[in-house]
């Protein structure tokens, strides 16, 4: 049979590798695995790259799998990420040093690697040594925060092991004579690092020299509070920054961060934190006027922020995607309407905790403005209401991911099943992650019925069926409410794509023996997360 040109690509090893790369579900790679051998190598290839687990059967199984000596493929050659981290359901404890080498001495392709369970796990020796081995690294993060721990895990590094290393992640306990040599050696053997993310402050100017001189290719620098001395360093020798997450210090005034304003390189990420109920109205209309590339920016604990600050970086940062707000006060609906209408279709993320002056007013402008919004978190952004979020819902038909968690009394299960409802109806099949959370929202009937509050109750009724229409979700946080009965979480349990859930109160003990009794009868899938209490595994790989 002739084979048409369309087919032959899908039978091209180097193509079938960058189209499976691209795919966004291991579910869909899975149901592609048995299509033929070529399609099942190259799907294998890809699983195998970036292996994941998050229960300890599944590490077990893939270690299993590795050591092998009956495999039908080389699996060790195939890893380049590895992650060891303490998930809910693989704790600390599960990990042995003894599979760590094993893993050393036949994954010898690892370019990544993430340790975050040093402590009780692997010591710092263990990490040093399987470092040693890996003389391709590209990233290397850890979550050692005691200094003698980091030095030992990261003197391999210093000596030069890893030549090729781009990113490094390391916490630290502060500017000491100590971490400016370590990073001052790091720096020195691998001039390709272009990411240093890290807790120390740079108190003076003796750490900002080293990480300019240092590290001339830095694109993105990541550490705690920067002085005034260090800034002035920093912003002229760090010339490639796009990258600039930091915490101004108690010290810095208006008068003299406007003066450092100007000398701001052009970025595209730029997260600042203020302690303090300082304003910085002139520092930002200044340095907002160079930052044209500008798309992610984040505010955090700016008490003292008001419009005036935040209304010239909705006028002049002209490809600006995402806003973090945190503890931010100050801002009125002014400022939020500046930024709907100002980069409107633009804007694809926005994270709003605990901004009180956040109203209806400055939501239903961002859901007329915004159509392409992908994300939206609102903690505790206690003065919205539920005409304003069902208004999110209907006009925002590209909802990715949506978070909400609220602590006032008058939020109540009927708001919440009008907008689940809605976002059923008119979301268009790309919401994955919904985290709804209040103490009154379920997904059940709470009430009897009431001929007064009919529609609400309907409304209800239709909530736990619209759920169900979010082909693509995976994540889901809800209160159950106290009714929640066995076929509601069965119903659940059917969803093509849910892994995650977690309940917020409401009957745990019911539901715990639902999943138990799931869990005796190996029929899992669904991993659910009880708050308060604890977690139920069940057999999800």
């Amino acid at each position: 049979m002739k084979i048409k040109a369309a087919q032959s690509v899908l039978l091209t090893g180097e193509l079938l590798h960058l189209i499976f790369s691209e795919f966004n579900h291991q579910d869909d790679l899975f149901s592609c695995l048995l299509i033929n051998s070529l399609w099942a190598m190259t799907i294998v290839r890809v699983l195998w790259k970036k292996p994941i687990w998050k229960t300890h059967d599944s590490y077990r199984r893939w270690l299993r799998t590795l050591r092998s000596t009956h495999a039908t493929f080389e699996y060790g050659k195939m890893v380049q990420r590895l992650a060891f981290k303490p998930y809910p359901r693989c704790g600390r404890d599960k990990y042995q040093f003894s599979e760590l080498k094993y893993i050393a001495s036949h994954c010898r392709n690892v370019k990544h690697i993430e340790f975050y369970c040093l402590h009780g796990t692997f010591e710092p020796t263990n990490v040093s040594t399987f470092i040693r081995t890996l003389s391709g690294l590209i990233s290397f993060s850890t979550d050692a925060s005691w200094q003698p721990a980091l030095d030992t895990t990261l003197m391999p590094i210093a000596e030069g092991s890893c030549p090729k290393l781009t990113h490094l992640e390391i916490p630290g306990n502060g500017d000491t004579d100590r971490c400016s040599w370590l990073l001052q050696r790091i720096g020195e053997r691998c001039p390709r690092i272009v990411l240093l993310k890290t807790r120390w402050e740079i108190r003076g100017s003796k750490l900002a020299q080293i990480i300019v001189t240092s590290f001339p290719n830095l694109e993105t620098l990541i550490c705690r509070t920067v002085s005034y001395e260090g800034l002035r360093i920093l912003l002229p020798g760090c010339r490639k920054l796009k990258h600039f997450d930091f915490t101004f210090s108690m010290e810095l005034n208006d008068e003299m961060s406007l003066s450092i304003a100007p000398i701001f390189p052009m970025l595209e990420v730029f997260s600042l934190r203020i302690f303090g109920r300082n304003n910085f109205p002139l520092f930002m209309s200044t340095w907002a006027q160079n930052q044209n590339q500008l798309r992610e920016i984040s505010l955090s604990l700016g008490e003292g922020l008001t419009d005036d600050s935040f209304l010239p970086i909705t006028q002049y940062c002209q490809n600006l995607e995402s806003i973090t707000l945190w503890w931010c006060n100050g801002f009125s609906d002014l400022a939020f309407e500046s930024l709907a209408r100002n980069r409107n279709s633009g804007i694809k993320r926005l994270h709003f905790y605990h901004v009180k002056d956040l109203t209806d007013v400055g939501l239903t402008a961002i859901a007329d403005h915004c159509p392409k919004l992908q994300e939206l978190q609102l903690i505790h952004c206690e003065s919205l209401t539920q005409t304003s979020l069902v208004k999110i819902a209907r006009d925002c038909k590209n909802l990715v991911t949506f978070t909400a968690e609220f602590c006032s009394r008058r939020y109540n299960w009927q708001m919440t099943a009008a907008f689940l409802f809605t976002l059923a109806n008119r979301n268009r099949g790309t919401l994955e992650v919904l985290k709804f959370h209040d103490r009154n929202t379920c997904i059940t009937e709470v009430e009897a019925y009431d001929k007064h509050r009919f529609d609400s109750l309907l409304l209800d009724r239709l909530a736990m069926r619209s759920l169900m229409k979010f082909r693509n979700l995976e994540y889901l946080t809800i209160y159950p409410g106290e009714n929640a009965r066995r076929q509601h979480l069965e119903k659940l349990q059917t969803h093509r794509r849910l892994k995650n859930v977690l309940f917020y109160f409401g009957n745990i003990d019911d539901m715990k023996m639902y999943f138990q009794d799931l869990n005796k009868r190996q029929k899992g899938g669904l991993y659910a997360e009880f708050w308060p209490g604890s977690f139920i595994t069940l057999n999800s790989e």
